[in-house]
């Protein structure tokens, strides 16, 4: 276990009294908010903002208590579910999105989840009527002030989006080059 002997280490040295107790002054307020900040982004605002920087958006889905999007970016497909919302306002969203192959493994899931950081993938056993699959996920949080606050977030998500497909799904077959026409 790779873990054990910083552990184990680090449980002597306490016990020791090698490592002393640090204490860290009390956190400074945060500045007050303005009195007519709204924490989270509206759904129509969020939507128009994703259609502006290119990407396809479905209208609001509901299925059972679940909102969502379907939005679609560099070509690949993927969910937006709209978490803790008020009057259409948002706190918090998740990006999702599944593949599936019968390629993918658990290593596969377990080897993204140890070498990226922020998307994290669930696997999911090939079963008698679907094969293997993983699902991303990438959760945040969303402060005060209009979708732009997501640029960042949507970027993260973009790029490990296309990793996650290039990294979990067999590269497609190798096709032969097409044959120029025939000059004159």
């Amino acid at each position: 276990m790779k873990h054990a002997l910083p552990l184990a280490l680090t449980a002597a040295l306490l016990s020791a009294g090698a490592v002393q107790a640090q204490t860290t002054p009390a956190p400074t307020a945060a500045p007050a908010a303005p009195a007519d900040s709204t924490v989270g982004v509206s759904i129509p605002a969020l939507s128009a903002w994703l259609t502006s920087t290119g990407a396809t958006v479905e209208p609001v889905q509901s299925v059972e208590d679940r909102r969502f999007m379907k939005v679609t970016t560099n070509g690949l497909p993927w969910i937006l579910f709209l978490q803790s919302c008020e009057n259409d306002v948002c706190s918090d969203l998740q990006f999702s999105a599944a593949i599936s192959d019968p390629s993918i493994t658990g290593e596969k899931v377990n080897a993204w989840n140890r070498d990226r950081r922020f998307v994290k993938a669930i696997f999911e056993a090939a079963d008698s009527t679907s094969p293997a699959s993983a699902v991303a996920q990438f959760d945040i949080l969303v402060g005060a002030g209009g979708p732009e606050q997501l640029v960042d977030h949507v970027a993260v998500w973009r790029a490990l989006l296309v990793d996650f497909v290039r990294t979990l799904m067999p590269p497609p077959a190798n096709t032969a080059p097409a044959t120029p026409p025939a000059g004159n």
